[in-house]
């Protein structure tokens, strides 16, 4: 595909049947709302460039997922089919192109904070320049940069640069990473700010990085990552929408649900899907014996994030240093620190661009003033997920498994009724474990000298069977720690 210099140059191609009697066809109703939309005899045609696509995403999603199952539907991008996943990744080089362009000057949106490596996008930013023996090989670690440009459809974006990526790779020594290749620190945030956040998209101390994560990860919460995107990124992508409706962007937003659904996982992809400044905050660290310090470092992160804005700041388990307080608790520490944290959500000076993001699994233990409009006024309920759900996470959390062509995942849904995001995560986890105890001894596979061949490795393929003794197994254990 050539390097566009225009997104607007690229065109998407999108057909698909009509399989209901006149304009009833659910797609032909989402396809109405599309420019570019014709009606041919047997269905409809939609053709429009990445500019308009960018715009009207959940229209163009909602469409794809409708079509795409039923034979004669086809969506191209500039004559290439294009998969959902595939649809996804443009969609998100559009959110990072148009990130850099809203900033004019936008260099950060272009090399990563420290959480990554620096190769001229921080879409490559969790490429590492290392192999598994830790050495670098700059054959194969070329390779894998051109392989993940191409699989987050890089070469779409106006400002990245193929051959800088290389340039930085062949710059590389074999033992160790140079300056501009190792996780990026700005010069002027040698000290982390109070309470051990980070200013950078990676919102973590060196060595305390937060993992890749994108909305692509998120499985099952789909309405609560549309809530979170229009309260947190639509502001700062396009502050001129709230402006021309004369209205502010919210304060705080609070995730609330059981434990293992999602919530630190979306506050994770918002911090690398969002381009602004991400702020973790850890509460042990912000919380002293020492009068007036613990409030003294949350003013400090404040003032903080107010410097480095847009910026997001975290509050992770909220309930553990800001519940709620009564008259004969004025004096007690963790009541001063409510206080505090009250006054800064909502007080007499302006935060600007900062954003505060919350997240609980207990919000009958918070302070009520909290949960006031103009404080946490948007409250996202991240539930048990459903039966459509737990198909999605299982199929996320299991694309890099070598499955068996036995294994319905659909059934195995069905059968997790109950189970968290977590426990789908570690019965995946599980069943890789009860292939390689079925497939290897312990004892003989520790005794092996050197890496196992791949004609050896190709027998590892997870079974049916292997699923059903690990839902036993994380079934007893939810049992046993429910006692």
């Amino acid at each position: 595909m050539r390097q566009p210099t225009s997104l607007r140059d690229v065109i998407l191609h999108l057909e698909f049947p009509v399989r209901h009697t006149g304009e009833d066809d659910p797609c032909l109703r989402r396809a109405a709302l599309l420019p570019g939309f014709e009606r041919t005899g047997e269905g409809g045609r939609v053709r429009l460039g990445l500019g308009q696509a960018g715009v009207l995403r959940d229209v163009l999603l909602d469409l794809w997922k409708e079509a795409k199952g039923h034979p004669g539907s086809f969506l191209r991008l500039d004559g290439r089919d294009l998969d959902l996943e595939g649809l996804k990744e443009v969609l998100a080089v559009l959110d990072c192109a148009g990130a850099r362009d809203a900033a004019r000057e936008g260099r950060k949106y272009c090399v990563p904070g420290q959480g990554g490596w620096n190769w001229g996008c921080r879409r490559l930013a969790h490429v590492p320049p290392w192999d598994g023996a830790g050495e670098t090989d700059k054959t194969a670690l070329k390779q894998r940069l051109r392989d993940e440009t191409a699989r987050k459809r890089l070469e779409l974006c106006p400002h990245f640069d193929a051959t800088q990526a290389e340039a930085l790779a062949d710059a590389l020594p074999r033992d160790c990473a140079p300056p501009e290749a190792r996780p990026v620190v700005d010069p002027g945030r040698a000290k982390p700010p109070a309470g051990g956040a980070s200013a950078d998209i990676s919102g973590a101390q060196p060595g305390r990085l937060i993992p890749r994560t994108s909305y692509t990860d998120v499985g099952g919460l789909d309405q609560a990552v549309r809530t979170l995107r229009e309260t947190v990124e639509l502001p700062l992508k396009h502050p001129e929408v709230l402006r021309r409706l004369g209205i502010a962007h919210h304060r705080g937003v609070l995730l609330f649900g059981p434990p293992g659904c999602g919530k630190t996982l979306l506050a994770r992809a918002l911090a690398h899907e969002s381009g602004a400044a991400f702020l973790p905050v850890s509460g042990p660290e912000l919380i002293t014996k020492w009068h007036g310090e613990s409030e003294e470092k949350l003013r400090e992160l404040f003032d903080e994030a107010q410097k480095r804005q847009p910026a997001i700041v975290f509050f992770d388990e909220i309930d553990a240093i800001a519940q709620s307080r009564s008259s004969d608790e004025s004096l007690r520490l963790d009541s001063r620190f409510t206080t505090q944290l009250l006054t800064l959500l909502d007080g007499v000076y302006d935060l600007g661009r900062v954003f505060v993001l919350a997240a609980t699994n207990r919000p009958d233990l918070l302070d009520r003033a909290l949960l006031r409009p103009g404080r946490f006024d948007r409250l996202i309920e991240i539930p048990l997920p459903d039966l459509d759900g737990r198909r999605k996470i299982l199929g996320i959390h299991t694309r890099g498994l070598p499955l068996e062509r036995n294994v319905d995942l659909a059934a195995l849904a069905g059968d997790m009724d109950g189970l968290t995001g977590a426990d789908i995560a570690c019965l995946v986890r599980e069943a890789a474990y009860a292939c390689l105890r079925r497939r290897f001894d312990l004892d003989d596979l520790l005794r092996e000298p050197a890496a196992l061949p791949e004609d050896r490795l190709k027998n590892l393929r997870v079974t049916a069977r292997d699923f059903r003794q690990a839902l036993a197994s994380v079934r007893k254990r939810t049992e046993n720690l429910n006692l």
